[in-house]
């Protein structure tokens, strides 16, 4: 019992003495851009729950602080991983009716093979009013999750499910036209 009381006390002053500090390095490693706010506070976030797990080798670390900036910084670079692969695969059509993908090679090849504008057309008439706006505030205006959960007056993990639901929505119409076609 006395050990856990002094675990306690030992995370809780390990969180009060370098929440600050590393909030502050995550922004550095995000280069202070605005739309990773939302990365910035899951790293930092992240980075404490680890060392909630890790606390009984925490206490005897020589360097408690050291590991708290690595784990923060390898959460960091795996988010900027996630985000690279989730760009590099993903095609988002926008209001002009163009395809837009890292991968020129694949839009070039979509756009040769079907007629993009009705495809998208098809796809996105599949959205209703409230999903298209989502849609075009989160991938072509590309406001982060904080900001959509402002403007919709919604909470953040609302705004990541009812996003996922869009995407979800989309590929399987997009499956149904590929498959008509």
């Amino acid at each position: 019992m006395w050990e856990n009381k002094q675990r306690d006390v030992f995370y809780e002053q390990l969180c009060e003495q370098n929440i600050t500090s590393i909030y502050k390095y995550c922004t550095r490693l995000t280069k202070g851009h605005s739309q990773l706010t939302d990365i910035v506070e899951e790293c930092a976030q992240k980075t404490f729950l680890e060392a909630g797990k890790q606390l009984i080798k925490l206490q005897s670390h020589p360097n408690v602080k050291g590991w708290l900036y690595v784990t923060a910084k390898n959460l960091v670079l795996n988010s900027y991983r996630r985000m690279y692969l989730k760009r590099k695969y993903e095609i988002v059509f926008d209001e002009k009716l163009k395809l837009i993908s890292d991968n020129d090679e694949l839009a070039t090849c979509l756009e040769e093979v079907y007629d993009i504008k009705e495809l998208s057309q098809q796809v996105l008439s599949t959205l209703n009013m409230k999903e298209y706006a989502l849609y075009h505030d989160y991938f072509r205006n590309c406001l982060s999750i904080a900001e959509l959960s402002e403007k919709y007056c919604i909470s953040n993990s609302a705004v990541t499910t009812r996003i996922y639901r869009i995407k979800s929505k989309l590929k399987e119409k997009i499956k149904e036209c590929f498959e008509v076609i």
